[in-house]
């Protein structure tokens, strides 16, 4: 059977788009409109890849439905500042209406945001923010007030005190160093010490041998934080295998599947648990009210009212925290379900 130059060409073509495809970062777009009418585009995108972002899609593709607008969700597949930036310029290319950003490194990120604002794409931060740019608004947690709640948790935890070691993506990214401030605040004068925080560039295989590494060379330890959302599962996973459960105390941060599976075993002392539902949710509901009534002051005005959350000092939205622990997960996990998410 003879086959045509053409046609091996277009097999050879399709093999490189698809490899392309596999390696690009996630995408989740709502459907667009079949009617041709131009609507309004909002992007959002996120710090990283972790399961984390499933609940925020899910708000994020709520909001859009009911406004009748396009959102999509870029998920960066590295700690990259480099890129997120190139993700965003794409995006700056198409000239979207809107843009929300979980901010991996201010110094990189907060630049481009301006540059954004003044080409007239409205911009937003959530979760991660860029106080220092021109972005018009922050939605998600107030991580220095995350970072005092794990403190008082670990207060509890630990009320004789202890050596802690912390465990993070990017100890630059901005949630990143709010929650280490607001940590050692609320243990301030008392007897528990954050020895050191080590990075791991949202690794999971990088955590996993940072806490091995804690567990061998400091016999002394009493907690381990995890400050980002995949770094509960490993550090559970590691003080097993140690055989350490029961004698380490676990405290991190967000309810991915695996940590909810933790609590449900008793294998994670508590964590401190966000709402990635409201931050996709909320950020579109935001973004369109920006965009379509063309007045800030009253776009803002108009979310306070219908969203319930107050607009803080440098528009900041606080959506709260609350501590989870193997006491009240089956409960907290009945809530999540009516928002029909099974993970935060």
């Amino acid at each position: 059977m003879r086959i045509h130059r053409c046609t091996v060409w277009l097999i050879a073509a399709t093999a490189l788009w698809l490899v392309g495809c596999a390696k690009k970062e996630t995408t989740t777009t709502t459907p667009q409109t079949t009617s041709g009418e131009k609507r309004v585009r909002i992007v959002l995108v996120t710090n990283g890849s972790s399961p984390f972002w499933d609940p925020m899609e899910v708000g994020m593709r709520r909001a859009a439905e009911e406004l009748g607008c396009e959102a999509t969700s870029r998920r960066p597949t590295t700690d990259s500042p480099a890129l997120q930036r190139q993700i965003i310029e794409e995006y700056q290319a198409q000239k979207v209406d809107g843009i929300g950003i979980s901010v991996i490194e201010s110094d990189t990120i907060g630049p481009l945001i301006d540059e954004l604002m003044n080409s007239g794409i409205k911009v937003i931060t959530f979760d991660s923010d860029a106080a220092q740019s021109k972005r018009i608004a922050y939605i998600g947690t107030n991580n220095f007030e995350a970072g005092k709640a794990a403190g008082e948790a670990a207060k509890k935890l630990l009320p004789e005190g202890g050596k802690v070691f912390g465990f993070v993506g990017n100890q630059n990214a901005p949630n990143a160093r709010e929650r280490i401030a607001g940590f050692k605040e609320a243990v301030k004068g008392t007897n528990i010490v954050l020895v050191d925080v080590f990075d791991d560039n949202k690794d999971p295989a990088k955590a996993r041998a940072n806490v091995e590494n804690v567990l061998q060379a400091h016999k002394d330890v009493k907690m381990l934080l995890g400050l980002f959302s995949y770094n509960g599962p490993q550090i559970a996973a590691a003080v097993k295998e140690a055989g350490l459960l029961g004698k380490v105390k676990i405290l991190c941060f967000d309810a991915e599947p695996e940590t909810i599976n933790h609590l449900k075993r008793g294998e994670i002392d508590a964590t401190v648990v966000q709402k990635p539902y409201e931050f996709g949710y909320r950020s579109v509901q935001l973004l369109y009210k920006i965009i379509t009534l063309g007045d800030v002051q009253k776009a803002l005005q108009e979310f306070e009212q219908e969203s319930g959350y107050k607009v803080g000092p440098n528009n900041a939205i606080d959506t709260g925290v609350e501590i989870i622990t193997p006491q009240n997960i089956e409960e907290y996990l009945k809530r999540l379900e009516a928002l029909g998410i099974k993970s935060s």
